[in-house]
């Protein structure tokens, strides 16, 4: 019995030292959120239409409409083990598109993001507005953004 629970003690020390990151398909640590939400003009003549995938999952075409939003909630692989799997996106708005990255890192949501998003943030907000789009991230019920990319 004490030998026991010598390797129960024992494997209780050397788990944590095994687990490469924090949201490595544990059901019992935090997920990630990725929103992207179209803050476009209503009487706009263009759609916005939202593609976006990582290496091992394609979440097809979206067209979220003004006003909405389109929700990515990981399933314990967002940012994978290790940081390795991104999520990029890529936004079509009439003539115009850009592709990035929307999700890279586990405490910023993106790598750039470190001078604006505060450390640990599980909610990303992209905001599409006719400007660009921002990078944003809740502060209790409110949305604070700053301009990411331009058209």
């Amino acid at each position: 019995m004490v030998h026991l629970l010598v390797k129960i003690l024992f494997l209780l020390l050397i788990i944590p030292y095994n687990i490469q990151c924090y949201d490595c398909q544990i059901p019992f640590l935090p997920k990630h959120e990725v929103h992207v939400l179209n803050n476009l003009s209503l009487d706009s003549t263009y759609i916005l239409e939202v593609h976006c995938s990582s290496g091992n999952d394609d979440l097809g075409h979206n067209f979220p409409k003004v006003g909405n939003d389109f929700r990515m909630i990981s399933d314990g692989d967002f940012a994978g083990c290790m940081s390795k799997t991104l999520y990029c996106c890529h936004f079509w708005w009439g003539n115009k598109d850009l592709v990035f990255d929307v999700f890279n890192d586990l405490y910023y949501c993106v790598h750039d993001g470190v001078s604006f998003v505060p450390k640990g943030t599980r909610k990303c907000i992209w905001d599409v507005k006719y400007d660009g789009i921002y990078l944003g991230y809740f502060d209790g019920d409110k949305i604070h953004s700053q301009k990411y990319a331009v058209w």
